[in-house]
């Protein structure tokens, strides 16, 4: 765990703040149902934090001189809120009369991660929670190869195993709500159920078989009490995942037993229509789907035009349709195998110059990236590691949001090499192929001819499509 700054100070604002609220609430205790909500951000990356509550802003709390805040709210409901800052998330559960200060790092957001106050004990809790179970992760895929009978037996003694963790921290505890023992209910199941909805096609890949291994009528018992439209717990990662794989899991069913529904993501929209009946939350999951449709495209990113006709026709928030369009309108103006059109860019060194004469006569990738859809650790080291794979290759970076990411101040893009680090000028074409401004790579070979013109330098076929080049 890594702490900078004055410990000490930090000790002694977390004290007076404590001390201050606990006077408050037990002087005023029969009107004052206040909540608080404050902490420190050591290496923050803006001067605020975001508070949401059901992926809505609830407010957003102004960071002081010593990268602290503080809010007290008068009538905050029970329940689970995030908080937000750079890239970075994390979930509270808050009550009414909690005095919850958080302290984190962000250079190491989760692990450094520390609650103090009341309320701070079931919020430790529920990260720790969490974190183990992310521990946890890659070791249950080991599970996959197992047949049934085993697989369930593992199953069940990690559901076995967190909830005598919890009746153990339960007892500990003066008051646990009804609302926190839902969620943490959530919080330990809906891991374990995702492990088996996709249990059958890892299964089925560990064993190089040909089809689906049918399941026993038990296997999938739990479904029968989820609810799939349950509002309280739709912003909470584990139940929006294990929707999304059930559905998933039908989906493939569906491949497997009809050859009319070979469209995975077909399927799945429909699917989504079909059972999810909370507007907000089926239009999530439509867009969350079309855009994995979009990146997980064999090569070029695209978007199957039956996906795109049942997603306009069913999703009802227009700013998400809106979205997916320029993706899509990004997506058809730079042409595989044609010429790239030239466009202007900016040096660091605010030298004008077109994109053109940088590149000439070298393989190129031309990476448009932001710090708002990547954090500035990753896109260094991916660089990095790139460019030391494939030495035959430029690598040129783009800088989408230059006014919010300064790349000279940021102790991580600084290590980029800036003699390879652009911005677009007001007037550049690019312009015209970044209208949803999302990050995006486009590679090109030595004779100026677009091998790929929509990838991305985090995609899992990247490697496969540099080594086209050679």
């Amino acid at each position: 765990m890594y702490f900078c700054g004055n410990s000490i100070s930090m000790k002694f604002f977390l004290g007076i703040i404590l001390i201050g609220l606990t006077f408050s609430c037990n002087t005023t205790n029969e009107v004052n149902n206040s909540t608080y909500f404050g902490g420190e951000i050591i290496n923050p990356k803006s001067n605020f934090v975001l508070f949401l509550r059901d992926d809505k802003l609830v407010d957003t709390l102004l960071l002081d001189k010593n990268n602290r805040f503080l809010k007290e709210y008068k009538s905050l409901k029970e329940g689970l809120y995030t908080f937000k800052h750079g890239l970075e998330f994390q979930y509270i559960y808050l009550e009414p009369t909690d005095s919850v200060l958080v302290r984190l790092n962000t250079w190491d957001f989760d692990e450094s991660l520390v609650f103090n106050g009341k309320g701070s004990n079931k919020n430790e809790f529920l990260i720790n929670l969490f974190l183990q179970n992310e521990k946890e992760e890659y070791e249950k895929y080991n599970y996959f190869k197992l047949n049934e009978v085993a697989f369930q037996r593992k199953i069940d003694s990690l559901a076995t195993e967190r909830n005598a963790i919890f009746n153990h921290f339960s007892e500990t505890e003066t008051e646990v709500s009804e609302g926190f023992k839902k969620l943490t209910d959530a919080a330990i199941q809906f891991p374990l159920y995702r492990f088996k909805e996709i249990y059958p096609y890892f299964y089925k890949r560990a064993h190089k078989l040909k089809e689906f291994q049918p399941a026993t009528a038990n296997f999938y018992g739990y479904r029968n009490s989820i609810n799939l439209n349950e509002e309280n717990l739709v912003a909470f990662y584990p139940y929006q995942n294990y929707i999304i794989n059930y559905l998933y899991n039908l989906s493939y069913q569906l491949k497997e037993t009809d050859p009319s529904k070979d469209n995975i993501s077909l399927n799945l929209l429909n699917l989504i229509i079909e059972h999810i009946k909370l507007e907000d939350f089926k239009n999530t999951l439509l867009k969350r789907i079309v855009l994995n449709d979009f990146f997980k495209s064999e090569t070029t990113c695209g978007i199957d035009s039956d996906v795109m006709t049942v997603f306009e026709e069913n999703c009802s928030n227009k700013n998400y349709i809106d979205e997916v369009k320029s993706l899509v309108h990004d997506s058809k103006i730079i042409v595989n195998n044609e010429p790239l059109n030239n466009f202007n860019v900016v040096s660091y060194n605010n030298e004008n110059t077109r994109i053109l004469d940088i590149i000439k006569d070298q393989h190129t990738v031309i990476y448009f990236w932001s710090t708002k859809y990547m954090s500035s650790d990753y896109l260094l080291n991916r660089i990095k590691y790139l460019e030391n794979k494939y030495p035959e290759i430029l690598f040129i970076g783009i800088n989408l949001h230059p006014t919010l990411d300064d790349i000279k101040n940021d102790p991580s893009l600084k290590k980029l090499n800036l003699t390879k680090q652009y911005t677009l000028t007001a007037d550049s074409y690019a312009h015209s192929f970044l209208t949803s401004l999302h990050p995006r790579a486009i590679i090109i070979n030595k004779q100026g001819i677009v091998s790929n013109g929509f990838t991305y330098i985090d995609s899992h076929k990247f490697s496969s499509e540099l080594n086209k080049l050679k």
